[in-house]
């Protein structure tokens, strides 16, 4: 706190604080408005007393003034949720009783523990003061909240920090809510303010993240996703409340992040995974461009074995657009008019490529063609040994993840198309980089590389039709069974889980087991095994309608042959979802387990 603030926050002041606190909440406590008229229309006249002791008293005088007076408020009003609580016990109110439903504070907290009873008659008085003096405040109401917000936030983080496990989320939920609800009721006093006190809002969720106050995590999830506040940002006009929310979610996924890296959900983890699988089902109904704009920063913190929120995030479309049957015979997708559309993707990924001058080394090999810069520009995409340790992986997802992007798509394109590679061309330097790296990466490097790829099968556009290309050619040109085997991995872990699955990713994995020209189904990787075998076949029955029984070589095909079949496959009718939940477990080769569950989903490595 500065000097200023300092003075203010004297005992004698506290004390003044409270008892104007203690005034208000008995005259709310007493009039009809409390429990029938929520807006708090015309209410100004009726507590012009406790008005003019605050404006007497100077607590609104300044910023710091109005922080400390709100503060004090604040913490009053939950020491009293509390110390009420024996008194109203037995009321049997429907706030007590959802409150005693909540999940417990604080991360990891056992279900057993039984919450402490609250009681939330000084909560909701101490909301609508903060909603009474921003109406008196006029024009600078929003200025009233934010002091408001920042006051609630600080107490909140203070409070965590001094109760550690034994810290209550609840109160402070609450307040908040409370908030929300009271701001987002038709009233002419906030409606020209809309976006400043969202904004508010924002700014307040930022400083109180899971990653800060871990013990607030459900609560703030909770939030962040309520129809009061990220419906109504996401619809402010020209989408300027999208980075902000963008910001938040790019939080929740820092923090999700070392618990799916590692697989080590408890119950608090797996109910808090939960949650965030439902608000991106939302966004991926209601939403579905804002994920589209930003699923490039979501990829680039999203671990390996997070199997389904990848797929959530990479099947959003936009709304305008009607995906092509993906299992449509003959599909032409070079001829489909959205696939000639560049994708918007907000992300600055050439900023991510200045790290350790990566940008300038690729741009120097597109000039040159000089070999010895494939091999530099691979080993600046490794990690220092101690973020190695830390993170789990040798390598540096984000500067892979841009480099791909920028090879492949912001670099111009040179030579003649490649035949039955629509999306690529002959002599081009991107590619040499694209098939330098798949065959030079170990394995882990490669399975990364490979992934980053088909995070660009989307739905129909330029990125996903140069990338499915790029794939589909790395498959058919390397002599190298491991790249074969890896690439199928990649598709196949993706699709084994629940729906939805992106519309790029399932073209791709069609056109790899139906053209002749890949000859799949002679590969040895998918023969190794019978378990794998009937995995493969569960996946053809589910994407072409038929399950392949493989019969020994020159066999003629017995009974009517698929447009994708190959010369010494049978195919028939069978397979399904038993056979693929029975499958699910075996890996491809020697690649690791792909399991159906997003949550046991391979490890990079191997």
């Amino acid at each position: 706190r500065n000097r200023g603030s300092e003075a203010l926050d004297t005992a004698s002041s506290r004390e003044t604080i409270v008892t104007i606190f203690e005034e208000w909440y008995n005259m709310y406590n007493a009039s009809p408005d409390s429990l029938q008229n929520r807006s708090g229309r015309g209410g100004n006249q009726v507590y012009t007393a406790v008005l003019s002791h605050i404006t007497s008293g100077g607590f609104i005088r300044n910023d710091e003034a109005k922080e400390l007076f709100f503060r004090v408020c604040c913490e009053h009003a939950v020491q009293r949720a509390y110390a009420d609580a024996p008194a109203a016990a037995g009321s049997g109110t429907e706030d007590e009783q959802r409150s005693s439903d909540r999940p417990g504070g604080e991360d990891g907290q056992s279900e057993s523990t039984p919450a402490p009873t609250m009681h939330f008659a000084a909560i909701d008085a101490f909301t609508r003061l903060v909603v009474l003096l921003m109406k008196v405040a006029g024009a600078d109401k929003v200025q009233m909240l934010t002091r408001a917000l920042l006051a609630i936030s600080k107490e909140l983080r203070q409070d965590a920090e001094r109760k550690g496990v034994n810290f209550n989320q609840r109160p402070y939920f609450r307040i908040l809510l409370n908030l929300l609800m009271e701001l987002s009721t038709p009233d002419p006093n906030f409606e020209q303010a809309n976006f400043q006190l969202l904004s508010a809002f924002c700014n307040t969720f930022h400083t109180c993240n899971p990653l800060r106050v871990p013990n607030f995590a459900f609560a703030w999830l909770e939030l962040i996703s309520n129809r009061m506040f990220m419906p109504k940002l996401l619809m402010v006009k020209n989408q300027r409340g999208w980075l902000m929310f963008q910001r938040l979610l790019v939080q929740l996924l820092y923090f999700l992040e070392p618990y799916l890296r590692r697989v080590q959900l408890n119950e608090s983890t797996r109910l808090l995974y939960k949650g965030t699988v439902r608000m991106l089902l939302v966004l991926l109904h209601d939403f579905p461009e804002f994920l589209c704009d930003y699923h490039f920063s979501f990829c680039d913190i999203m671990p390996i074995p997070c199997v389904q929120i990848r797929n959530l995030i990479l099947s959003a479309f936009p709304r305008n657009m009607k995906l092509p049957d993906p299992f449509m015979p003959n599909l032409k997708v070079d001829l489909l008019p959205a696939i000639k559309v560049a994708p918007r993707i907000l992300a600055n990924y050439t900023t991510t490529l200045l790290q350790q001058h990566l940008k300038h080394d690729v741009d120097t090999y597109m000039r040159t063609r000089e070999q010895r810069l494939l091999e530099t520009i691979k080993d600046k995409l490794r990690l220092p040994k101690r973020e190695t340790l830390q993170l789990d992986t040798k390598y540096n997802v984000p500067l892979l993840n841009a480099l791909l992007l920028y090879v492949g798509v912001h670099l111009p394109q040179h030579g003649k198309s490649l035949p039955g590679q629509g999306g690529l061309q002959q002599n081009n330097p991107s590619l040499d980089i694209f098939m330098y790296l798949a065959h030079n990466f170990d394995y882990e490097g490669r399975y990364l590389f490979l992934g980053a790829i088909a995070n660009h099968l989307r739905y129909p556009n330029t990125h996903t039709h140069y990338f499915s290309c790029v794939l589909l050619y790395l498959f058919a040109d390397t002599s190298d069974e491991v790249v074969r085997e890896q690439i199928t991995r990649v598709l196949l872990e993706r699709l084994i889980v629940h729906r939805p699955h992106p519309w790029g990713l399932l073209i791709t994995f069609i056109e790899l087991i139906k053209n002749r020209r890949y000859e799949f189904w002679n590969h040895s990787f998918v023969k190794c095994a019978p378990e794998v075998e009937k995995l493969f076949q569960s996946v053809a029955f589910t994407c072409l309608g038929t399950t392949i029984d493989r019969q020994s070589e020159g066999e003629q095909l017995a009974g009517q042959t698929a447009p994708g079949s190959q010369p010494g496959q049978q195919l028939q009718r069978g397979g399904g979802g038993a056979e693929t939940a029975a499958a699910a477990a075996v890996g491809v080769g020697p690649a690791a387990q792909a399991q159906p569950n997003p949550m046991e989903a391979p490890t990079a490595g191997g």
